[in-house]
C-alpha cells in the first residue's frame, strides 16, 4: 500500500516512500539490493539506515509507514550522510522538520561526537 498510495522522494543514495498510517507509531521497511554488495555490506547499510531513522524520529509522533530503498551509490555513505539525505526526504514528504525532541539537529550531535573523539575526550 505504501508504494501504491504513498508519496515518494528520490535522491542519489535513496528512494523513500511514505504514507500516513492509522497506528500510534511509525513503521519502517528497508530494501538493499544485491547490487549493493554481499550480505555483510547490505546489512551494514540497513543498520545505518535504521539508526538514522531512529535519530530523526526520536520525539516525533508522525504515525507514518516508511519504505527506504538504498541505491548502489549508498555504499559510500556514512551515518551523517544518511541522516542528511533522509531528513531532506522527510521534510519534503511529511512537511515536518525532522529534528530530535531536544530541538537539536542529529547531524550537529554526530559532528560534536566525532570532534570529541578526535580530541580524545571520548573512547569508543
Amino acid at each position: 500500500m505504501v508504494f501504491k498510495n504513498g508519496v515518494s522522494s528520490a535522491s542519489k543514495y535513496l528512494v523513500m516512500y511514505a504514507r500516513p498510517n492509522e497506528l500510534n507509531f511509525n513503521r519502517l521497511g528497508l530494501s538493499v539490493g544485491k547490487k549493493a554488495g554481499k550480505a555483510v555490506t547490505r546489512n551494514r547499510i540497513k543498520r545505518l539506515l535504521r539508526e538514522a531513522m531512529r535519530r530523526l524520529l526520536q520525539g516525533l509522533s508522525l504515525n507514518y509507514d516508511f519504505v527506504i530503498i538504498a541505491r548502489k551509490s549508498s555504499l559510500e555513505c556514512e551515518l551523517a550522510d544518511f541522516i542528511r539525505d533522509i531528513k531532506k526526504h522527510m521534510d519534503k514528504i511529511t512537511g515536518v522538520n525532522a529534528m530530535s525532541s531536544k530541538g537539536q539537529n542529529p547531524l550537529v550531535a554526530i559532528e560534536r561526537q566525532s570532534l570529541r573523539q578526535s580530541q580524545g575526550f571520548e573512547q569508543s
